[in-house]
């Protein structure tokens, strides 16, 4: 077959789940140009206003997508390349199963092993140890969750109710949410990721890695010496389980610093950081690209204690953290400096054992969302979460 009547085929069958799901994230998918097309983005001028914090292992990170992108194919290149301004890469991400929600790029179940290697380097590069450790175990919980027996859903226990001021609802409609009809078995899987270049990979240019498939989705854009890692959806359900004789916890950092961050409010705060309405799940997830709210909810975290808002930095850290280390470190610094204007609130919950609990960190830069779910799979929670900055979405847009 073609490389045209691939796409063709392709955006029929995105075409089709849309319409079974009425994905509206589903839009503008598969519109990869084509090799020949693609030029690196005109180098950055001096005078560029960046909101970046600098500090991105850019050479490191291109060094990779250059040894992965030697690796493919003519063909493959022009499956994963695509162009940097293509809108297709603010909705072809999500956190439901592929091919329910089809993704760009190349299948890691197609690559050759080298291949595999060589775009997993690429993911070690642009994250920190610890990043990427939670990337492959997030791929371990795909791959046991592949082995469950499909089982029937268990419905939302609630209907969603919040209406934070701004748009849109609290009802995710993009790709999020739970996927169709529960259960592990087929299209769950570490081969079911897929990996994404808008843009030629360059030291100097704009370029996006997009990395994800079910329950982890990384769009990491570097402009020069400057990165953003936001939009960057990481879940998981289990929160543990063993698989091949090892134990595995995936997103533990991230999930007991939020704990421990919403709890160390008193009583009196915790009542002045409620949220109104519930959420089932997240408020900006896939397909949710904004508006963020205009007025901001919970309790400034500039009033909190010293102690408090060293809960509320080590919560900010358990995502930041995921990014290679020494951007990470200087975003850190950033986002701690707007504490006069950042929110932590929460609703439905505050503990890690109710399926309710919703917690939402809102700055001028960073919003985190952290959400427990009912478990799709199993009798378990079932925990989404996102990283977004506000000034930094798909890279500065």
């Amino acid at each position: 077959m073609s490389t045209v009547s691939v796409r063709l085929a392709r955006r029929a069958s995105v075409a089709a789940a849309c319409v079974a799901l009425a994905a509206t994230g589903c839009t503008a998918l598969n519109s990869a140009s084509s090799t020949s097309a693609l030029a690196a983005k005109a180098r950055i001028p001096a005078s560029a206003a960046r909101h970046g914090a600098g500090g991105a292992n850019t050479a490191q990170v291109v060094a990779a997508a250059n040894a992965f992108l030697a690796t493919l194919s003519d063909e493959q290149k022009d499956t994963v390349l695509y162009d940097f301004d293509d809108a297709a890469k603010k909705t072809g991400w999500s956190n439901f199963p592929t091919p329910v929600v089809a993704r760009n790029g190349l299948k890691f179940g197609d690559l050759t092993d080298e291949q595999e290697a060589a775009a997993l380097k690429v993911m070690e590069a642009a994250l920190s140890k610890k990043g990427y450790e939670e990337l492959v175990e997030i791929r371990k919980a795909d791959d046991y969750l592949a082995t469950l027996p499909p089982r029937t859903p268990t419905p939302p226990t609630s209907t969603p109710t919040a209406t934070p001021t701004g748009t849109p609802t609290a009802t995710p409609t993009g790709g999020g949410g739970r996927p169709p009809g529960g259960g592990g078995g087929a299209n769950f899987g570490s081969e079911w990721y897929y990996i994404s270049f808008f843009g030629l990979p360059s030291r100097t240019g704009e370029f996006t890695v997009q990395y994800g498939g079910h329950h982890a989705a990384y769009n990491l854009t570097y402009a020069g010496d400057n990165v953003s890692i936001s939009p960057t959806l990481t879940a998981v359900e289990p929160m543990e389980f063993n698989w091949e004789d090892l134990y595995y916890a995936p997103l533990e950092d991230k999930r007991t610093s939020t704990i421990g961050a919403i709890q160390s409010l008193t009583a009196d705060e915790l009542t002045a950081a409620e949220i109104d309405g519930s959420f089932d799940d997240l408020y900006l997830g896939p397909g949710h690209d904004g508006p963020f709210p205009q007025q901001p909810e919970g309790v400034l975290v500039s009033s909190l204690t010293k102690k408090q808002r060293a809960e509320v930095t080590a919560m900010l850290k358990a995502w930041v953290d995921d990014l290679d280390e020494k951007a990470a470190k200087r975003l850190i610094a950033k986002y701690v400096s707007e504490y006069d204007k950042t929110y932590i609130g929460w609703s439905g919950g505050t503990t890690l054992d109710n399926n309710q609990t919703y917690v939402r960190l809102d700055g001028p830069s960073a919003w985190i969302e952290f959400s427990n779910q009912p478990g799709a799979s199993t009798d378990g929670i079932h925990q989404h979460t996102i990283f977004r900055d506000e000034t930094a979405d798909y890279g500065w847009e």
